[in-house]
């Protein structure tokens, strides 16, 4: 389990403008355990080109607004993408850029552009699944709390929830039976184990880890809820199987053309 505050992580030193932040995982390393970055690309005109990874991942945009190939993202849409699953361009729409959170339940073996890398797909494009946690509603009562369903579960486990908590609300989290969990704490303060969590903390459990009890603190709490695929024989989604990945095959971003 990874309990990390937001002021609990490090910033990345990128050749591009905006900020990486990092709060699980170390960038450019690769590896089967989970990992959670911030990407700050708060400028006009930004732009991230189309591309692949080779494992499963969740985006969640919580700042600005961009599209997301064809579809509009603002906070706080999310993104999940089967391993090997292309997408892009994400350009932003608003004149103030856009800022996400990228989510695996391994590492990444890097960025593969597009067009150009599609002899490193081992088949066809998989699922591209998008969601909204509507964050301007009204939060329940005193002591209440809810949990939304996000998206259509799927029948790999893959799965979205928004936890609207009310002050001191108090709830524990679904069972995490599939692949692991991530909850972001999208607005107010929560208590988990024994630790106060603000905007932008970030809790990872492991498939059978016990459920997490959860408790708003005075101005409640809206947190979301993400649940990866059980590890099966589809590419990038079993982290045993990616253990045979070369830790030094790490595929970077191609130079930009003179």
């Amino acid at each position: 389990m990874y309990v990390v505050h937001s002021k609990d992580t490090t910033e990345i030193k990128t050749s591009k403008p905006g900020r990486q932040i990092y709060y699980i995982g170390t960038p450019g390393v690769i590896d089967t355990n989970p990992q959670a970055f911030y990407v700050d690309r708060l400028y006009k005109n930004a732009r991230i080109d189309p591309h692949f990874h080779d494992i499963d991942q969740y985006q969640v945009v919580v700042d600005g607004s961009c599209k997301m190939g064809k579809k509009a993202a603002d906070p706080i849409t999310f993104q999940y993408a089967d391993a090997y699953t292309p997408y892009g361009p994400i350009v932003e729409t608003g004149g103030k850029g856009f800022a996400f959170f990228t989510l695996r339940s391994m590492a990444s073996g890097g960025n593969f552009a597009m067009p150009g890398n599609r002899h490193n797909m081992p088949g066809r494009a998989g699922r591209n699944i998008a969601g909204r946690f509507d964050t301007s509603r009204v939060l329940p009562d005193k002591g209440q709390t809810i949990i939304e369903p996000l998206m259509e579960e799927q029948p790999d486990g893959v799965a979205a929830f928004g936890f609207r908590m009310g002050q001191g609300g108090e709830l524990k989290s679904p069972p995490s039976n599939a692949g692991g969990q991530y909850f972001l704490v999208c607005a107010g303060d929560v208590e988990v184990n024994r630790k106060i969590l603000d905007r932008h903390s970030l809790v990872h459990v492991n498939s059978g880890e016990k459920a997490l009890a959860f408790k708003a603190g005075e101005n409640g709490a809206l947190i979301l809820c993400l649940q990866f695929a059980k590890p099966s024989k589809r590419p990038g989604s079993n982290p045993k199987e990616h253990s045979k990945r070369d830790p030094n095959s790490f595929v970077h971003w191609p130079k930009p053309r003179q």
